[in-house]
C-alpha cells in the first residue's frame, strides 16, 4: 500500500446495498435554517499532513455542507429505520422518477454523504445456506 493510498471499501452485492440501512452521524453539529434546510458541520480529518497544512496556513477545523430541500428530506430518512430500497421508492414516488433514475440518483447521493462522513451505511451480511 502506498503512502497516500486508502483502504478500499469491501465489495458488496447489489442486494446488500439496497438492503443497507443509512444512519445519520450523531457526532456532527447539525443546524436547521428557518426554510427547513439542514447545515452540517464536518470536522476536518486529523492526519499528519493536514495538521502540517493547518499550521502553514489557514485550514479550518471543519467543513460546512448545506443540504437543499431534497437532500434534507433524504438525510432525515437516514434514521436506520429505512433501507436504501425504501428511500429509492420514496424518491421515485415523490419526484415522479423512474425506478432506475431514482436508484441512480439515490445511490450516488448516499455515497457522497457516506464519503463525507455525514451518514453511515450499515450492511447486513448475507446468510449462507
Amino acid at each position: 500500500m502506498g503512502l497516500f493510498s486508502r483502504k478500499s471499501a469491501p465489495q458488496i452485492t447489489r442486494r446488500q446495498a439496497l438492503a443497507a440501512r443509512p444512519f445519520r452521524n450523531p457526532e456532527l453539529d447539525v443546524t436547521r435554517a428557518d426554510d427547513g434546510e439542514v447545515t452540517v458541520r464536518i470536522p476536518r480529518r486529523r492526519t499528519w499532513w493536514l495538521n502540517v497544512l493547518a499550521k502553514l496556513g489557514r485550514l479550518p477545523d471543519s467543513r460546512v455542507v448545506t443540504l437543499d430541500a431534497v437532500g434534507t428530506s433524504v438525510w432525515e430518512m437516514c434514521d436506520g429505520e429505512h433501507t436504501v430500497k425504501e428511500l429509492i421508492g420514496k424518491l421515485a414516488e415523490h419526484h415522479r422518477l423512474s425506478r432506475k433514475e431514482a436508484e441512480l440518483s439515490m445511490v450516488t447521493y448516499l455515497r457522497q454523504l457516506a464519503e463525507r462522513g455525514i451518514i453511515v451505511l450499515v450492511v447486513e451480511e448475507e446468510k449462507q445456506e
